[in-house]
């Protein structure tokens, strides 16, 4: 009897695990206004990941993005082998008052090798590996904002 209660708890806990189902959490919405400078590629993107027509509750401002990419190492003839990207934006975060929650310059780096047949190929390289750099710093900050939205 007591082999028969186990396999139906077994049976039970698998089915249950296997369709997604979770205790509730609570999970309030998240959206915010967001305000730059001028238009870049990071506001850009961060408006995607939030709906605008939604009751916002935070307000992310910023600034520009900076870019920078470093040469790690050099090859035998004296020309660049590998890179070293950076990305940087500043972000404040206030809330509905006014007050100011969160200030800091958001930061992500990657290393990548040169691609010695095409130049082309590379700049297209380092252009995917700057927006998946900048996607690294949106869920940072989403995450963080979520951290925010809880309290």
């Amino acid at each position: 009897m007591s082999k028969i209660n186990l396999l139906a708890i077994l049976l039970a806990t698998t089915l249950l695990s296997s369709c997604g189902f979770h205790t509730p959490v609570k999970n309030t919405p998240l959206n915010a206004t967001i305000v730059s400078e001028k238009s870049n590629e990071f506001s850009d993107e961060l408006r995607k990941r939030f709906d605008q027509n939604a009751m916002q509750s935070l307000t992310i401002q910023i600034g520009a993005e900076s870019k920078k990419q470093q040469t790690a190492s050099y090859t035998s003839t004296n020309t660049a082998n590998s890179y070293t990207l950076s990305l940087s934006v500043p972000i404040k975060v206030l809330n509905t008052k006014g007050e100011l929650l969160l200030s800091q310059d958001l930061k992500a780096s990657k290393h990548l090798s040169k691609i010695n047949t095409s130049s082309q190929a590379d700049r297209l390289q380092i252009e995917e590996s700057y927006a998946h750099l900048r996607n690294t710093i949106i869920k940072k900050l989403i995450r963080r904002l979520a951290k925010l939205n809880e309290n």
